[in-house]
């Protein structure tokens, strides 16, 4: 005990002399989730005789942190084009400001790390979300020894595991399987170019699948980037084909509401003679007609367990075995509902 306070207590050290997890601990000081009364007078005790101090304000004047944590969102279109590109991310970025101010923690926007003024930025750690492979700006916080967690991993740096990730393998699968059963016998894929884990690994799972149910793969690029005017084109050379699929899947939902209105000028009937559904949710797939099928990202969760990793990843944790994985949400709608 003397060993400890000698070095300043940590989350950790109340976890293990409580024999809970650090999240527990955590729960415990926000009040953010219910904790059994014993429980929490366990923990309670335990800070007590530690001198642990939740207080990250209180903390900061002791060690020199801000108090504060840095978020920088990767996707190159994450904020421009439509409306769906902003409510999909402000999903995000707004349950990571709530999940922040529910644990008394500050959080500030980075909006470009080679900027020179962000050098100075005062931050404990920084979340990078949905980085790409290799990504730049996660070498650059990894150099300058930033305490770093993602949301959705790096796809080339697998060893990399201070991440929350989704898991797309089962959830692009039952789409796929969905719409096999509903009678689509030639299923396309309009897959982003973003080169991040959601455009990722939804493309191999799709490759994948149709290689175990011998079905011809069919892939077109749909840049997130694209004007409408623009996607709007690629989408017709599709539909205009003389092999038209019987299925799309569009990355983004906007695109996806994009390819019902296409459909619909050419007669095209949805879901009888086309289904069509989205690797992303937003007002665009819930408001068209048919609403669109859809894969909710989850936003919510992964911010929720990407403050706690933060947090506890701040507070001294060891290094997890593997990133935590969570699964997006399947919004099965009347766009790919043939029975």
């Amino acid at each position: 005990m003397e060993s400890r306070t000698a070095r300043r207590a940590t989350i950790r050290d109340v976890a293990e002399r409580a024999q809970v997890s650090i999240s527990t601990v955590s729960h415990a000081f926000s009040g953010s989730r219910p904790i059994s009364e014993a429980t929490r007078e366990r923990i309670f005790r335990a800070a007590t005789e530690l001198g642990y101090d939740p207080n990250p304000s209180a903390r900061s004047l002791r060690t020199g942190r801000s108090g504060i944590i840095g978020l920088i969102l990767r996707p190159r279109f994450a904020l421009t084009g439509t409306p769906d590109r902003a409510e999909t991310f402000n999903r995000l970025v707004g349950s990571v400001a709530t999940e922040m101010l529910r644990r008394k923690v500050g959080l500030i926007h980075v909006p470009d790390l080679h900027d020179p003024s962000v050098a100075s930025v005062p931050m404990d750690g920084c979340i990078v979300a949905h980085p790409y492979g290799a990504d730049e700006v996660l070498t650059e916080l990894l150099r300058r020894d930033v305490p770093v967690i993602t949301i959705e991993e790096d796809p080339e740096r697998p060893e990399f595991t201070w991440a929350v990730r989704l898991d797309y393998t089962a959830v692009v699968s039952r789409l796929l399987d969905h719409l096999r059963e509903q009678g689509a016998r030639d299923i396309a894929l309009l897959t982003g170019t973003e080169e991040n884990a959601w455009n990722r690994r939804t493309r191999e799972t799709y490759l994948d699948w149709s290689r175990q149910h011998d079905r011809t793969a069919r892939t077109d690029l749909l840049s997130e980037g694209l004007d409408v005017d623009d996607a709007e084109a690629m989408i017709r050379s599709v539909l205009d084909s003389p092999e038209r699929p019987d299925a799309v899947v569009v990355a983004t939902s906007d695109f996806a509401a994009l390819a019902a209105k296409v459909a619909a000028q050419r007669g095209i009937r949805v879901p009888e003679d086309l289904m069509i559904a989205a690797l992303t949710d937003s007002e665009h797939s819930r408001a068209a007609t048919p609403p669109i099928t859809a894969m909710d990202l989850n936003h919510e969760g992964l911010a929720e367990q990407a403050v706690e990793l933060m947090l506890a990843r701040l507070a001294g944790a060891e290094t997890p075995a593997e990133p935590l994985v969570l699964s997006p949400n399947l919004r099965l709608r009347g766009s790919t509902r043939r029975r």
